[in-house]
């Protein structure tokens, strides 16, 4: 989780669905297709961007501006950067990843022709799916160093000056966003580059994708020690975790990996808080 301050002032080929399906048997093709499908991904991930968005204004808020991930900041400077003026659409700044993300969704469904019927019980299921898989995570985070976190030394201070919501809010926001920028954005560009540009055969490819995605992933968090040095222990749990979300994203779909890691997200930075 990379924490940045926003000042108040102040992706498509590469959204296609993760994980190419086949078909397979019948009785298991129902719920694995359908827990990838947009409408049911943005059903599951859609009560995460609400809370978000309400952590936003009630509980991130500050003197010296709002406190959200270094994920979400980015996307918010990108759209700015190219241009997009939120006080002519009468929106709020901070809300542009949040509405791209929708709309990136919605356009998906638009595209693959699907039935625009949301299938609750794909929905239950990928949130049971969501519990399970933030599981190992923990354990893993474990075995590599005892009550880790995914924070620096500086963004823990900020993260104790909290209230629980602000740390829950916090949580999904990593989640939603660096799941949108490290998957379905780069995993998928790096895909795509590899296996339609380069001729690399699929296996290879999606492997090398997700490899490059987590590393990636792992420089984008802070990685020094107190000591000012790269702390190992922190580099390995990073590049495990984006190895995990990677081949959770291409197997199980984008909503399933935002679901999974917002969890670890928030027991680990909840926990902690109350260690």
């Amino acid at each position: 989780m990379g924490i940045a301050r926003s000042s108040d002032r102040s992706a498509s080929r590469s959204a296609r669905p993760s994980g190419s399906s086949k078909s397979r048997r019948s009785v298991a093709t129902g719920y694995y297709e359908r827990s990838k499908q947009p409408l049911e991904i943005l059903a599951v991930i859609a009560p995460l961007v609400v809370i978000y968005e309400i952590g936003l204004v009630h509980a991130l808020k500050g003197a010296q501006g709002t406190l959200t991930n270094g994920a979400h900041e980015g996307l918010v400077r990108f759209f700015t950067n190219f241009g997009v003026d939120p006080a002519r659409l009468n929106l709020p700044t901070l809300a542009l990843p949040s509405i791209a993300l929708v709309v990136v969704l919605l356009v998906w469904q638009l595209l693959a022709r699907k039935p625009w019927k949301i299938h609750f019980p794909t929905v239950g299921g990928m949130m049971i799916e969501s519990v399970l898989f933030a599981l190992p995570l923990l354990v893993i985070a474990q075995l590599i160093s005892r009550a880790f976190v995914p924070v620096g030394p500086e963004e823990l201070l900020q993260l104790t000056e909290l209230t629980t919501f602000g740390k829950v809010s916090m949580s999904i926001g990593a989640g939603l966003y660096e799941e949108l920028i490290f998957r379905m954005v780069a995993l998928s560009l790096l895909h795509t580059l590899l296996v339609d540009l380069f001729r690399l055969p699929e296996r290879f490819g999606v492997g090398i994708a997700i490899a490059l995605s987590a590393l990636l992933f792992a420089l984008y968090h802070p990685l020094r020690s107190e000591t000012g040095g790269i702390d190992p222990r922190r580099f390995t749990f990073f590049v495990v975790a984006g190895l995990f979300f990677g081949t959770l994203y291409v197997t199980r779909g984008f909503g399933i990996v935002v679901g999974a890691h917002s969890l670890y997200d928030i027991a680990t930075v909840v926990w902690l808080a109350n260690d």
